[in-house]
């Protein structure tokens, strides 16, 4: 016999006992007989609670009392039920029934001692922040001081620090914040799933807004921020790595950014907003220390910009603008080749924009060319050639 089939014959057989029964004791007895029902039975326990209609059980009928207990139940498993959109509905408006719950403290205290944290999270996941404030206040009026009650206070606090702070303009101060607690967030860690696909952001502005004196603390923080999400703590020290090397191209030694074994091409593209904020204004400045450098050094350091700059139209481009900045020991030197050597340099949407600035250099490097044949170079001579039609190939690229 089934479990509601058996609990059906049972309440026939004992009818002249429940109706000797006082108003407390049925209402025990029907709490009772609510609670002891399976999660998985609730469903069908309706047939339970419908077969006490043909009981003469006297006033208050046993009916009564099984509905009633058995909506405070089944209103608290539908906060939980996935195929509910909006479960906050149901602790607002019309849906919410305080006395319901306030009659049945006991079961509903019980059936919420093992589900209560799942509830809370889902409730935050799930409520839009104008209606949190009106949810938290009915939940402590129907279940006052109750770990429950506490439970929806602190997810829906941590949410509105996700929203506000940590997907704001400034997420280093979702870690500054009064309420930022580690053990919330290991407790209700389904609410940072609106942070997947958006590392990349949140890592930026914290690299970009962060007091260097919050940098070591927040990067250690956000290695146990939220339990098997690696990929967030990743991207934030891979931010926080590329923004202290930037200093490196704000010193004396540009060159030494792009030898480090730090140096990451991906990273200089995730990341491209740092180079617009840290570099801007100084890239003349860095352009000129590196054209000191010897033309093989500086020839691959001319390639890497041009691997960086993947955006030739990106007039703004701060390694575009390093890049022609460049003006190499060669072109000093050689006065009556600068002309030539400028027009090699120049970027080529420069060129592109107008192509007549093309023909312009041809004709002067034509102009430039002596009439009687030129004397056999000896191999120095040669390697030199070599060398900087070497350098002018790599600028030649942001042709």
């Amino acid at each position: 016999m089934g479990y509601t089939l058996e609990i059906i014959k049972t309440l026939a057989e004992q009818q002249k006992r429940l109706n000797e029964l006082s108003a407390e004791e049925k209402k025990e007895f029907a709490t009772r007989l609510v609670m002891d029902c399976p999660p998985a039975k609730l469903k069908s326990f309706r047939s339970v609670v419908e077969s006490a209609r043909d009981l003469n059980s006297g006033e208050p009928s046993l009916y009564s009392l099984l509905s009633e207990a058995y909506e405070v139940k089944n209103r608290i498993y539908a906060l939980l039920d996935p195929r509910n959109k909006n479960p906050h509905s149901l602790l607002i408006g019309s849906e919410f029934n305080l006395d319901l719950f306030n009659n049945y403290r006991d079961l509903a205290s019980e059936v919420l001692s093992t589900i209560e944290r799942d509830i809370a999270m889902r409730l935050a996941e799930t409520t839009p922040e104008k209606n949190r404030n009106q949810v938290a206040i009915n939940v402590n009026r129907a279940f006052p001081d109750t770990l429950f009650a506490a439970k929806v206070a602190q997810a829906f606090v941590l949410k509105r620090d996700i929203d506000r702070l940590l997907l704001g303009s400034e997420p280093y101060k979702f870690f500054t914040s009064r309420d930022y607690n580690l053990d919330s967030c290991h407790e209700f860690p389904k609410l940072f799933a609106i942070t997947r696909e958006k590392e990349t952001s949140i890592a930026t502005q914290l690299a970009l807004t962060t007091p260097p004196d919050l940098i070591g603390s927040i990067a250690r923080n956000m290695q146990t921020l939220v339990p098997g999400h690696k990929e967030l703590a990743e991207k934030v020290n891979a931010a926080f790595m590329l923004k202290n090397n930037i200093q490196l191209l704000l010193g004396e030694r540009p060159e030494a950014f792009f030898s480090s074994r730090d140096f990451s091409l991906g990273l200089c593209h995730e990341f491209a907003p740092l180079f617009s904020v840290y570099l801007k204004g100084h890239e003349q400045s860095i352009g000129e220390k590196l054209s000191s450098l010897e033309a093989s050094k500086l020839s691959e350091i001319c390639h890497k910009l041009e691997q960086i700059n993947g955006k030739a139209h990106d007039q703004t481009n701060p390694f575009r603008l390093i890049a022609e900045a460049i003006k190499p020991k060669q072109q000093s030197m050689e006065p009556q080749t600068s002309s030539a050597y400028s027009s090699e340099c120049q970027p080529a949407s420069s060129v592109a924009e107008n192509p007549h600035l093309m023909f312009q250099s041809g004709l002067r490097r034509r102009g430039s060319e002596p009439t009687a044949p030129q004397p056999i170079l000896d191999y120095d001579s040669d390697s030199d050639a070599k060398s900087d039609t070497c350098f002018n190939r790599m600028c030649g690229l942001f042709k």
